[in-house]
């Protein structure tokens, strides 16, 4: 018999990665389905097992015979080897080529075991009618940004009965998203969610899936009135929590628990799984009050708006209709952006100038020309530019003082905008208000620092293979130094260091500087350690 790893190798060598990604396949390792099995059919009761997204069927094999399984999928192709699989085990089973949210919803089961599909609504077309679904059956009002795999576990949860237990493997990146506090408002009033088991976003357990996974495992035949939250990193951690699951009742827990009056919808959960932090701060505001942010232009179609020299010159189009402008991430190494920086990425010939004209521009032949090229090749009718009038109008933004990565591995990225550069939704633009123009380079200084770093942590979110991704308003609300607390003498001794290290790195990016971070750090550790006497606005983080 060919095991799950042989099966999904054959799998994925007959069907394309592209057709995989539309239907949102992301097949169950054993080492995950394991504790997911052992949870479920951990109660004698279980005789009806359910698989909304039954994929290759590893989820429902090797499980006591008594047991039959029912599976849902969308694919006939993905359904006959789940078939050739299932026959090979003593249970009975009934599969359909059916989608498991417009089956019935009245059907019960006591165990129900899934690893649901990872589409986003943008790429389904059915979303309005979900969502209305959602709305009627459970009273529960989804974002339009919620994930297909969140109506798999609140439909499932819906069929499970009284007495039954289910377990789902889905991505975590909801409990810290704005789009899911409705759904884990909707968990803490159910009282049926006893675990949660949060991987290691490093681990990547999942081929192709560039998503943090989290085990979720609930019983309704014990009212839950708290949740346990377990972080695990190794495989060996997995067979811990195996053990764990036999005897979860008797088991005193292995995770932090934190009591359901504790949990807050619409705060990231992440707060209660990852490590605390070692330190205490004092003197920290929400950066918003320093700066207004906002995200990076979206052009609609970024190979038409944001052009090479080569290109520009082989349409002949006059520099002044473009401005200076970063396009991808990778385009800057280090803290600082100059012009030098900027004639550099020109000279290089990428892609680094944004077309920026109105429809008077368009006397200009050439201009003309281009425009209707982009319109007989497609770019007129793109999601972003057939919403806008004119097509070819992008947005309006000001040079940012300070640009900050959407996307990192490691550190966030953090750069002082001196080119005057304009910049894609690769970076996050943040403008200092107005009274606080003169302290840029203070903020900047903080934002370099160690400490900075250790804050923005609890404010990313994640995804797989150590990706983190931070939206606008993860940045606004993250804490840093207050300006205001900075002394005259204080802010005089950051801006010569600032200054030491900035001529360091502009004169040779192989510079190490690394001397004048740790002086910054040692600056505003004293800074945040001053006491909160009469200082009412501060705030411990």
């Amino acid at each position: 018999m060919e095991n799950i790893e042989e099966m999904t190798e054959k799998y994925y060598h007959q069907v394309p990665a592209s057709a995989r990604k539309q239907l949102g396949q992301y097949f169950t390792p054993p080492a995950i389905a394991r504790p997911m099995k052992t949870w479920v059919t951990g109660k004698q009761n279980c005789t009806k097992l359910l698989d909304p997204a039954v994929g290759l069927g590893e989820l429902a094999v090797e499980i006591p015979e008594n047991i039959s399984v029912t599976g849902y999928d969308i694919d006939k192709n993905i359904l006959a080897f789940a078939k050739q699989r299932l026959a090979m085990q003593p249970n009975p089973f009934h599969l359909l080529e059916q989608d498991f949210l417009t089956s019935e919803w009245d059907d019960k089961y006591e165990g129900i075991i899934c690893n649901p599909p990872y589409i986003k609504f943008k790429n389904y077309q059915q979303k309005t009618f979900y969502l209305q679904q959602f709305k009627s059956k459970l009273g529960i009002t989804l974002s339009g940004f919620t994930n297909m795999y969140a109506l798999f576990l609140l439909k499932a949860l819906h069929q499970l009965s009284e007495n039954g237990r289910a377990a789902f493997i889905i991505p975590s990146d909801f409990l810290n998203a704005d789009y899911g506090t409705p759904i884990k408002k909707y968990l803490i009033q159910q009282q049926s969610l006893h675990a949660i088991a949060v991987t290691d976003f490093k681990v990547n357990w999942f081929q192709l899936a560039t998503t943090t996974s989290a085990l979720f495992f609930f019983d309704k035949s014990h009212s839950a009135s708290q949740i346990e939250f377990i972080h695990i990193d190794t495989n060996q951690e997995l067979l811990d929590l195996d053990n764990h699951l036999k005897n979860y009742y008797s088991n005193p827990p292995i995770g932090k628990i934190k009591k359901n009056e504790e949990l807050l919808p619409a705060q990231k959960w992440r707060a209660y799984y990852q490590p605390e932090r070692e330190h205490t701060y004092h003197h920290l505001k929400p950066i918003d009050q320093f700066a207004q942010v906002t995200r990076g232009i979206a052009t609609g179609d970024n190979k038409f708006f944001c052009i090479s020299e080569t290109k520009r010159k082989h349409w002949k189009l006059d520099k002044k209709y473009f401005v200076p402008c970063l396009s991808k991430g990778g385009q800057v190494n280090g803290s600082f952006f100059t012009e030098d920086n900027y004639h550099a990425l020109l000279a290089n010939d990428l892609p680094v100038q944004l077309l920026d004209v109105n429809e008077e521009d368009l006397t200009n032949e050439k201009l003309a020309a281009y425009i209707k090229y982009g319109e007989e090749s497609g770019s007129s009718d793109r999601y972003l530019t057939k919403r806008r009038r004119p097509w070819f109008k992008n947005e309006s933004r000001l040079p940012a003082d300070i640009l900050i990565s959407t996307f990192s591995r490691n550190k966030v990225k953090f750069i002082r905008n001196e080119a005057g550069a304009r910049n894609l939704t690769a970076f996050h633009c943040l403008y200092m208000r107005p009274e606080y123009e003169e302290r840029v380079d203070i903020l900047m200084a903080y934002l370099m620092t160690d400490i900075s770093q250790q804050l923005f942590e609890s404010r990313h979110r994640e995804y797989g293979k150590g990706l983190k991704k931070l939206e606008p308003n993860d940045i606004r609300f993250a804490s840093v130094i207050d300006l205001d607390v900075v002394s005259t003498e204080e802010s005089a001794q950051i801006s010569a260091i600032y200054q030491k290290a900035r001529e360091k790195q502009l004169s040779s990016p192989a510079n190490d500087y690394s001397t004048e971070i740790r002086q910054l750090n040692n600056i505003f550790q004293s800074i945040l350690s001053y006491p909160t006497i009469n200082k009412s606005c501060a705030t411990d983080v």
